[in-house]
């Protein structure tokens, strides 16, 4: 008498259990999918437990904290990379304070109350931020290396270069942000100059950065990899370059979106106003304030 298939298979044993009727396999389609399957369920858990165990393991410092304050060309920090980071200090500080005091303006407004509204200027913020915490950076490894016992290598990575990798990564996007943005998509001859003021708020804050990102080492993110995200990965320029330029575009139309939730915010207090205080649909009521096109972006 012909043995019959055992149906009574342990979950456990689904990527190789085969249903039959008699001895014979019902269909071996149906085999490769349910063995497919238990694979994929199986390459889940391990991909969970790989996950988990990266995000949970007490990793060591980078090795490479040591590149936070020296420059590209050198492995040590020279008088002159010294300078060059207290200069790009002051060039942030004076930029600064031609913003606040209009100072290269053909036109001044001295309306200092409305300089925080303005991008532009928290862009200023973050970068003479991160150019202060990198000359700090670079002071205390100048005097450091005077110790002829001195290994770079043993350096720590302290919560300064935390701070400053931080702020450096946002001032770079943001600044060329900023130039590009203006320059495309507010600038309008009609109300803005370009008088020094504008030049340098809206050209020199990239090339500020630029100059630094051509002259600081670069360096690696806490995996070891060369990239913060794997999406923007300057190595490969033309995918990185559609995600800034996709990344741009979903801040517009994010922006756009928001634009459109104030509208009908402001539609449904009129009609809420009218209806409380009973005033004819034909009365127009006007909750806008007087408009007046920005000389500062």
């Amino acid at each position: 008498m012909p043995s019959k298939c055992n149906n009574k298979v342990d979950d456990r044993d689904l990527p190789e259990r085969t249903s039959c009727i008699g001895d014979r396999i019902k269909d071996p389609l149906v085999s490769l999918a349910v063995t497919t399957i238990g694979r994929q369920a199986m390459l889940n858990k391990f991909w969970s437990y790989e996950v988990l165990q990266k995000y949970f393991h007490t990793k060591t410092e980078p090795p490479h904290v040591h590149l936070f304050s020296q420059p590209k060309c050198q492995m040590y920090v020279a008088t002159w990379y010294l300078l060059y980071r207290w200069l790009i200090f002051v060039a942030w500080i004076s930029i600064i304070i031609c913003s606040i005091f209009e100072f290269g303006s053909y036109e001044p407004l001295f309306k200092w109350q409305k300089w925080s509204i303005y991008l532009t200027n928290w862009d200023l913020l973050l970068g003479v931020t991160q150019a202060f915490l990198g000359a700090l950076i670079v002071s205390k490894r100048w005097r450091q290396q005077k110790d002829a016992a001195f290994n770079p290598y043993d350096m720590k990575l302290t919560m300064l270069e935390k701070s400053y990798w931080v702020f450096y990564t946002v001032t770079s996007t943001l600044a060329v942000g900023v130039t590009i943005t203006y320059w495309t998509a507010v600038y309008n001859p009609k109300i803005h100059h370009i008088d020094p003021l504008n030049i340098l708020l809206h050209i020199c804050n990239s090339i500020l950065m630029f100059l630094d990102l051509s002259i600081t080492t670069g360096g690696l993110d806490k995996n070891g990899y060369h990239y913060i995200y794997k999406i923007l990965d300057w190595e490969k320029p033309g995918q990185t370059l559609l995600i800034c330029i996709g990344g741009m575009v979903f801040v517009i139309l994010m922006h756009f979106v928001l634009c459109l939730l104030g509208n009908a915010k402001d539609c449904l207090y009129v009609r809420i106003t009218k209806k409380l205080h009973d005033i004819p649909s034909t009365t127009k009521i006007d909750f806008t304030v007087t408009k007046k096109e920005a000389e500062i972006v």
